[in-house]
């Protein structure tokens, strides 16, 4: 199931939990379906099945919303506790105090955002742990199990530690003027490499941080996605940024090159995901997308031309058994090689743990 789709079904349920009353489950299938249309401009009936409700409110119930399930005569009703609601600060609701401390997390911990610097980074610290204080346990918790990925800046809460730490050192070698080292692979390649870099700038552009800067081997201006870059090394010495180079024009131009020279991929999502929110989300993260193939009782097939390919790949790893890589040969036997290690390492853990 898409992640984006996942943080939209689940935010719209607790929205509409905490308008009180009780709901069925019809109603709520109903009423994600109705809103999911018209946002993402699909046909009518439902877009998603009952077993896919049933998970997505284990889901809120698991992250400490007190969420009851009460019978009123062949149906079952659900609702969230009236104490809970009434807990809540005023003057926001539930999902706006999540949304609120979520963003205010993906700011802080952002590279280059500027709530990490004095003198507004102390403050929002502030503003954080008072939030942590009051708000309720059940929206922290929400808020932080969120996957970053759905605002389409850094990737999990793992990923994004990564991301920060090569941020901040990409930051101090732009800033000193030192050569890097980077490992990660070319646009539309899957092999990583260490390639010598000088770093220029480090920017948020169409839908994630990337570094521009001149590789050392071709002495040729290239960008790449800071969730391909495995490990930053700063080298010694000093580089010169070219007189007259407009960085931020040179980063659009080479994001262009990107789009549209990257690797071409086709996924299959499990039954009941939605495709078109996959296709657009995948459009803005990674590279040009399409839906193939739509769905509805079928899987739903979406092709999309990926400039970062590790980041890619990490991203559909996350998926599990519910998305499989079908093409490329060699991007498929790569995710069923990383697949095939996770569980060899889960069967030596049981052994011992037996």
């Amino acid at each position: 199931m898409a992640l984006h789709d996942q943080f939209l079904r689940r935010w719209r349920l607790l929205r509409a939990l905490e308008g009180g009353g009780s709901w069925s489950a019809e109603e709520l299938l109903d009423l994600l379906s109705s809103e999911g249309a018209r946002e993402e401009g699909e046909g009518g009936g439902r877009l998603w099945s009952l077993r896919t409700l049933r998970r997505d409110l284990a889901h809120l119930i698991q992250a400490g919303f007190p969420l009851e399930g009460v019978r009123k005569g062949r149906k079952m009703r659900y609702l969230l506790d009236e104490g809970f609601l009434h807990s809540t600060p005023a003057p926001f609701r539930p999902s706006q105090w999540a949304a609120l401390y979520y963003a205010l997390s993906i700011l802080r911990e952002s590279p280059e955002s500027p709530l990490r610097e004095g003198p507004l980074g102390p403050s929002v610290s502030g503003v954080f742990a008072r939030m942590r204080d009051f708000v309720p346990a059940a929206l922290r918790a929400y808020a932080e199990g969120v996957e970053p990925r759905y605002a389409g800046v850094v990737g999990g809460l793992r990923e994004q530690g990564r991301q920060r730490r090569v941020g901040e050192s990409l930051r101090k070698a732009i800033a000193d003027s030192r050569p890097v080292r980077l490992l990660a692979a070319r646009p539309g390649e899957l092999r990583r490499r260490w390639i010598r870099v000088d770093p220029y700038l480090l920017r948020y552009a169409e839908g994630g941080f990337h570094l521009l800067g001149r590789e050392g081997a071709r002495g040729t201006l290239e960008a790449w996605p800071l969730a391909g870059i495995e490990s930053v090394r700063v080298e010694r010495g000093a580089f010169q940024l070219p007189l007259g180079l407009d960085l931020g024009a040179a980063l659009a131009e080479r994001l262009r090159e990107m789009r549209g020279a990257g690797l071409d991929v086709r996924i299959r999502l499990a039954q009941g995901a939605s495709g078109a929110a996959v296709a657009a989300f995948l459009d803005e993260a990674f590279g040009p997308a399409r839906l193939v193939r739509g769905g509805g009782r079928g899987a739903a097939e979406v092709a999309v031309k990926v400039g970062d390919v590790n980041g890619f790949r990490r991203w559909l790893l996350a998926f599990g058994a519910e998305a499989e890589a079908l093409s490329p040969r060699e991007l498929r036997e790569s995710v069923a090689q990383e697949l095939e290690d996770a569980l060899k390492r889960y069967r030596r853990g049981r052994k011992r743990a037996g």
